[in-house]
């Protein structure tokens, strides 16, 4: 599938919870920085992929310091998939999403070969579930700002894929 590594932040084959995490540590910290949204990703990534205690920071350190960190369990398809959804869910849900967050939410999307199949279930799974919470007179709104969302989603999502080389794969 992925014939070619673009940087050591981008890992290869297979897909593991430390090499995903090494990744999206390594796309925050692009700028030098971590912003508050961007380490609440970050730690909700961390959960999600059910890391234990010491690895988030040794992990960010390696990145920091230019290293890679090898090994950690191999995620199967569902996990991959719960781990987006999770993701995915909690950036929306975020008041004041920015677009560094948009692009970490693409980059999983990319980089865990996730469907536009599994990607429509994961936005209508959170449809229903706003539908359920959200007072009726205030879904509209929130579902406009799920489309917007989704708008820069999936433009990062197409800008990630053809930067990359063979089209990410």
């Amino acid at each position: 599938m992925r014939r070619s590594v673009p940087s050591q932040a981008v890992p290869a084959e297979p897909c593991t919870d430390i090499g995903t995490f090494q990744g999206v540590v390594s796309l925050v910290l692009r700028d030098g920085q971590i912003t508050r949204e961007e380490k609440r990703l970050v730690i909700k990534l961390a959960g999600l992929l059910d890391l234990p205690d010491e690895v988030p920071k040794q992990v960010y350190d390696a990145v920091i310091s230019g290293q890679v960190v090898e090994g950690g369990r191999e995620l199967s398809a569902l996990d991959r998939l719960s781990v987006y959804s999770g993701l995915f869910e909690t950036a929306f849900l975020n008041a004041s999403i920015s677009e560094d967050e948009y692009v970490v939410v693409a980059y999983l999307r990319h980089f865990f070969d996730i469907t536009e199949e599994e990607h429509a279930k994961v936005v209508s799974d959170l449809q229903k579930a706003l539908e359920e919470h959200v007072e009726k007179n205030v879904f509209h709104v929130v579902e406009k700002g799920l489309d917007q969302a989704l708008d820069k989603v999936n433009g990062w999502f197409l800008k990630i894929r053809s930067i990359l080389p063979e089209g990410g794969r």
